[in-house]
């Protein structure tokens, strides 16, 4: 696997990035941006939560088209239903420092600029009790064509076709009907098919009869957690096959390699210093 690479350069007395301080970045092009050691740590404390969870076998596995890397929740959310028709809805004097929160991470995550993959940035269209969730979303743009295009007669309804910008996508897959959203994430999360099929049904069943459907979950562990990050629901009655093999073998290799470099990415609290590691990752990448 490519991640391999990584653990030669880690090794190595010289690394692409010796002559670089933590404090660098990877930006987008024409722009010189110099973020101070505070938003730093957040961008790097933010990789880290995906790389560590199941955003791995998105960003280096090539396995998921889309893995969640964090939520965010703020109180601005209208909770007056008075103001459903009205334009001053936010009181700015007491939530403008969420909505400048919401800024600085609009602001890091744009300098991520990788190749084939896309950070996006996405309010979930529900709130709960005046809380607005941001979910912060990495897309391989590749993945994410494939999947479209192997879809097609899913995500064709809404005008979705490969090259759709994925926040686009991710945006119209969030503002859908209850089970259109469910299959549509089901998809781009990298589920099986039959997986997605099952939690639809079930979903549709749970809701007309209010009877739970019998589950088992299969689990692909992650650096921090062995279950509960990349997991699906699947039937009582289905016994695991080759298609959940092969995506658990394929998302272990990926792990136990990341497990493997890890440590040579540590500051001095054990913190990861995400953006050195993946600069390293797709600098290697780009030689090839």
């Amino acid at each position: 696997m490519k991640i391999k690479k990584l653990i030669l350069l880690s090794l190595a007395t010289t690394i692409i990035f010796s002559c670089s301080t933590s404090s660098k970045f990877p930006r987008q092009q024409n722009t010189a941006t110099v973020f101070n050691a505070e938003q730093q740590h957040l961008l790097d404390s933010i990789l880290e939560r995906g790389l560590d969870y199941e955003a791995l076998y998105t960003i280096v596995g090539e396995i998921k088209p889309m893995s969640s890397v964090a939520s965010f929740s703020f109180p601005i959310a209208n909770t007056d239903s008075l103001k459903k028709t009205e334009g001053d809805v936010l009181d700015l004097r007491e939530n403008q420092k969420y909505l400048d929160k919401i800024e600085q991470l609009q602001s890091l995550v744009s300098t991520l600029d990788y190749p084939d993959l896309k950070f996006v940035l996405i309010p979930y269209k529900w709130d709960y009790k005046g809380q607005r969730t941001i979910q912060l979303s990495v897309v391989r743009v590749s993945l994410l064509n494939s999947l479209l295009e192997k879809e097609a007669s899913f995500f064709g309804q809404f005008g979705l076709v490969p090259g759709t910008d994925p926040a686009v996508v991710v945006t119209t897959i969030e503002g859908c009907d209850n089970y259109e959203r469910l299959r549509g994430y089901g998809y781009m999360f990298g589920y099986p098919e039959y997986a997605v099929d099952f939690f639809v049904d079930a979903t549709v069943i749970k809701e007309q009869t209010n009877k739970f459907v019998e589950r088992n979950f299969f689990q692909i562990p992650s650096f921090t957690r062995n279950d509960g990050t990349f997991v699906y629901a699947y039937p009582k009655e289905h016994t695991p096959d080759k298609t959940d093999s092969t995506i658990y073998y394929r998302a272990v290799e990926v792990l136990d390699q990341y497990k493997e470099i890890r440590g040579g990415y540590l500051n001095a609290d054990s913190t990861l210093q995400s953006v050195k590691l993946l600069n390293d990752f797709f600098s290697i990448e780009a030689t090839k």
